[in-house]
């Protein structure tokens, strides 16, 4: 018999359609996804134990950073001897961005699966189960070691098991995940975390950005995301430098707080740059390579815990 430790947190995959929208609908009775696994996939039930918990009632994108150390205290403080793995029910909205935070933590844990589904269940459309059904399937085989894994099943049908810091967030038109050839996160340890750093601030960059708009007040690190050629706008980038460096709290002197980072997934760091880049870099700018905007912006928030 396969033990698995289930965590409900809400999501889509734990919601019901109302007249007031999708809300998530969890209680002390068996949840609508294990009813539905058990009727569609009863070959797989018999093989496995469930123990499962509401650890909150939340849509993914009400998450907040309290509600994600909510989850992480709750795995270190939990005994998981005697469990095959663990699967964690989460909404899509902020699915990637959870995932590749916890692939932070991945070597202190056994395997997890982060399971979520694109409709309510109640839609016999909706990839939930299915993806549940996945995830079941491998800890029964037991063949993954170690690891953050998200089964997800794509609207072509296929179903894919992405590693937990190389999963993106899906597009504003698309319930579609894709995952990109990044490198692992920095791991730290689970045993010693007590919260996430405050004040970390991820920014898009796009066409007329103005950075003079951001209060600095609180922040501790930002991140800006580069295009897809490694680059941003080099003259509001250097103007934020300015600011910073005339509140003596510049990323380029090591002693203060705030560090400016340029994330740029698709870009080697022995590849040619372009001359914008290049000027950033000289300022000061920490560029991140290789590793997925969701990583980048885990690593930061992760940024004060020990290995």
């Amino acid at each position: 018999m396969t033990n698995i430790k289930l965590i409900f947190t809400g999501g889509t995959i734990a919601s019901v359609a109302t007249k007031n929208g999708i809300l998530p609908n969890l209680s002390g009775e068996k949840p609508m996804l294990i009813g539905k696994l058990e009727k569609n996939h009863c070959d797989l039930i018999d093989k496995v134990k469930f123990d499962y918990v509401f650890l909150m009632n939340k849509l993914s994108e009400n998450m907040d950073l309290s509600d994600w150390e909510q989850i992480l205290h709750y795995l270190k403080e939990t005994s998981f001897n005697g469990y095959d793995g663990i699967i964690i029910a989460y909404g899509t909205d902020t699915l990637a961005f959870f995932a590749n935070m916890l692939s932070v933590f991945e070597k202190d844990l056994p395997p997890v699966y982060i399971v979520s589904s694109d409709k309510v269940l109640s839609d016999n459309s909706a990839n939930g189960v299915e993806n549940l059904a996945y995830a079941v399937s491998k800890l029964i085989e037991g063949k993954k070691s170690h690891g953050v894994f998200v089964p997800y099943k794509n609207s072509d049908g296929k179903m894919t098991v992405h590693k937990g810091y190389q999963i993106t967030q899906s597009g504003i038109l698309s319930n579609d995940f894709y995952s990109l050839n990044s490198i692992p996160p920095e791991h730290k340890s689970l045993k010693n975390f007590s919260g996430f750093k405050k004040g970390v601030i991820l920014i898009n960059s796009y066409t007329g950005m103005d950075l003079s708009v951001i209060d600095l007040t609180s922040v501790t690190s930002i991140i800006i995301t580069s295009y897809h050629g490694g680059t941003t706008n080099e003259k509001e980038v250097l103007k934020l430098i300015e600011r910073l460096q005339k509140k003596d709290m510049t990323a380029l002197n090591p002693n203060q707080n705030i560090s400016l980072s340029l994330a740029s997934v698709n870009c080697l760091e022995n590849e040619n740059k372009y001359s914008s880049t290049v000027k950033l870099q000289k300022h000061g700018v920490k560029l991140i390579y290789k590793k997925t905007i969701e990583t980048a912006y885990a690593e930061e928030l992760c940024s004060l815990i020990k290995p």
